[in-house]
């Protein structure tokens, strides 16, 4: 297994821990998978207080302990709209190259 393969697994092993964890019966809404990760990072980070580009598994688990209330997929989804689009953009705009502190 090369690392790619490994970098797709872990991100796969990601989405599913956030669906399983965000939505009330662990199944996501039908649409673009990134917008809805993109979405779920947003929510989660806006709870905890922490950075967008700092959401990953553990942060996930984190949110999950702290009780925060699950969501039904087809109530919370709403496609993004231009402006939502545009801020995403700047927030994954250099964050490989941000610290996690």
């Amino acid at each position: 297994m090369n690392s790619m393969d490994r970098s797709l697994k872990r991100g796969e092993e990601e989405k599913r821990m956030a669906f399983e964890t965000f939505f009330v019966d662990g199944k996501g809404p039908e649409g673009d998978d990134l917008s809805v990760m993109d979405l779920i990072k947003d929510q989660m980070s806006k709870d905890m207080n922490v950075p967008f580009h700092q959401i990953d598994v553990r942060e996930i688990k984190k949110w999950d302990e702290k009780g925060f209330e699950k969501v039904k997929a087809d109530e919370w989804w709403s496609k993004p709209n231009e402006v939502e689009r545009d801020r995403f953009m700047k927030m994954h705009g250099g964050s490989a190259l941000r610290k996690k502190l």
